[in-house]
């Protein structure tokens, strides 16, 4: 056994009565293997004791992981993307999609994201997709429904016959 499913705090509590175990006059050997880790592993707890007493033994916290973008570079990105329109910056398309922003930050600062640690990134920053609260109080039912009868179908197939992407 090696520990990695125990939690840290159990983890620690183990370290702790090993060693006190051990300090108390039974053999490393005999008290490792009565809780079935490798007997190197006693070794090391030892070792940490000694150089560091009972707080070397306890638990750190875990480093986290490091941003790929630093503040500056957040803030810069925030603002081209809330002051200029993709057209600008030679995109095809006039609104942002996760893909224009991935490409804009390899581009910007030559860091390579997924679209998932993008959208992830773009909702940190406050900016998500946006979509109507409510419907416009003008709409006319009748008229939707006719549309998507009969001239959505035509449009999805010009959409077909073209290869076209169709954006609303």
């Amino acid at each position: 056994m090696d520990g990695k499913k125990l939690s840290r705090c159990t983890l620690e509590q183990l370290r702790i009565m090993t060693v006190k175990r051990v300090k108390s006059g039974e053999s490393p050997e005999s008290v490792i293997a009565a809780l079935g880790f490798h007997r190197s592993q006693i070794y090391k707890w030892l070792s940490l004791y000694r150089e560091g007493g009972e707080d070397a033994l306890k638990s750190k916290k875990a480093p986290s992981k490091q941003p790929k973008l630093n503040g500056k570079q957040l803030k810069e990105l925030y603002n081209i993307i809330t002051q200029k329109n993709p057209l600008q910056l030679q995109f095809e398309f006039a609104l942002w999609t996760r893909v224009m922003v991935r490409e804009l930050i390899k581009t910007q600062y030559n860091i390579g994201l997924s679209e998932v640690s993008v959208g992830r990134l773009l909702r940190t920053l406050g900016l998500s997709s946006q979509k109507p609260i409510y419907k416009a109080y003008q709409r006319n039912e009748e008229k939707v429904k006719t549309w998507k009868k009969e001239y959505f179908p035509q449009i999805k197939i010009c959409k077909i016959r073209r290869c076209r992407d169709i954006f609303w």
